[in-house]
C-alpha cells in the first residue's frame, strides 16, 4: 500500500540511522531485484519495494508479509512464503534487533515477537507426538549390493 510521501518522510525523519540506511541501501535494492528475478515476478519489483518500505518504515508487521504479498501482489500464497522468508533473510535480518525495537515502540507483543521468533508457538516448533504403545515396522537387514569389493 503506498501512503503520502508527508506521512512516510516523517516516519523516516524519525527512523534508528540503521533502518534509515536500510531503506537507502543498494544492497536492498539489489536483494529485492534478486528476489523478483528468482521469483519471476519482476514486473512487481516496484511493488515488493514498497512493502518492504513500509516494513522499514514501522507501517506493516513483517509478519504481515505473506498475506500482504497475496492479497496486494496477487501472489499465490506458497511463493509469497518463499519470497517472505528470503525477504527476512536478505534484508531484515541484517536490521531484526531494530526492527523488534521499533514495532516494540508501537506494540509491545509484536515487538517480542520479531525479537524472539523461537518464542512463538507454531507447528513446525512443537515436539512430535509418539504414541509409546505404537509397534514399529523394522528394517530388514540385508547384504549391500552396492558395496565395491575391495582388494
Amino acid at each position: 500500500m503506498l501512503y503520502p510521501i508527508e506521512q512516510t518522510s516523517k516516519l523516516f525523519d524519525n527512523l534508528p540511522p540503521e533502518l534509515r540506511a536500510a531503506i537507502l541501501s543498494e544492497d536492498t535494492a539489489d536483494s529485492i531485484r534478486l528476489v523478483c528475478e528468482r521469483n519471476k515476478i519482476t514486473e512487481q519489483m516496484s511493488d515488493l519495494a514498497i512493502l518492504v518500505g513500509n516494513i522499514l518504515l514501522g507501517l506493516l508487521p513483517p509478519s504481515d508479509l505473506p498475506a500482504a504479498l497475496t492479497q496486494e501482489l496477487k501472489i499465490p500464497a506458497v511463493k509469497a512464503k518463499n519470497i517472505s522468508q528470503e525477504i527476512n533473510r536478505l534484508i531484515f535480518y541484517p536490521v531484526r534487533d531494530k526492527i523488534a525495537e521499533l514495532y516494540k515502540a508501537i506494540s509491545p507483543t509484536l515487538g517480542d515477537d520479531i525479537a524472539s521468533p523461537s518464542k512463538r508457538k507454531t507447528a513446525a516448533n512443537r515436539p512430535a507426538v509418539v504414541d509409546a504403545n505404537a509397534v514399529q515396522d523394522e528394517i530388514p537387514v540385508s547384504d549391500d549390493t552396492y558395496r565395491e569389493i575391495v582388494d
